[in-house]
């Protein structure tokens, strides 16, 4: 049975902060999945969209690589990689989001999962491929933050599968 990978983006609002933490490497018996990079944006007066009493932007997005998914020994067999949103500390409003936004590089292919996709509880699909993979490009967005949710610490856990 294909093993989960977690992801761990938390964001915190002191003057609020965004932190993202995929966490390792672990084996599946379909293929192995490894995923790594972390992600951590503190906010602040400097990010009002138009300085002092304005609002945050609509949206924060981590750099297009911030994490990477390495999808191997799969025997040159299709696979498809699942996201399900394992924990949530968000306020109401705030969304995360995942896109795939590079294909990585190998012999096998790669499809599906370029447009951002926002996780919850049941696992979605975020992209499918053939054959062994390697560098993955994942790239996180943050919605719906405002300077009127409450100052504090706030953050959600993505978990991954391959089967």
């Amino acid at each position: 049975m294909p093993q989960s990978h977690p992801s761990r983006p938390v964001f915190k609002r002191l003057c609020p902060a965004l932190l993202l933490a995929a966490m390792a490497p672990a084996a599946a018996l379909a293929a192995d999945l490894t995923l790594l990079g972390d992600w951590s944006k503190a906010l602040g007066t400097q990010d009002l969209s138009g300085g002092a009493g304005t609002d945050f932007p609509a949206a924060f997005e981590s750099s297009a690589t911030q994490a990477t998914i390495d999808v191997t020994n799969t025997g040159g067999a299709a696979w498809t990689l699942w996201v399900r949103q394992d924990q949530a500390m968000l306020p109401p409003a705030v969304g995360l989001s995942v896109r795939r936004s590079s294909d990585g590089s190998g012999q096998g292919s790669i499809s599906g999962g370029s447009a951002y996709l926002t996780p919850d509880f049941q696992e979605q699909i975020l992209c499918s491929g053939v054959g062994d993979r390697s560098g993955i490009g994942l790239q996180f967005r943050l919605s719906g933050i405002s300077i009127s949710q409450p100052p504090g610490s706030f953050g959600a856990t993505l978990g991954y599968r391959v089967d």
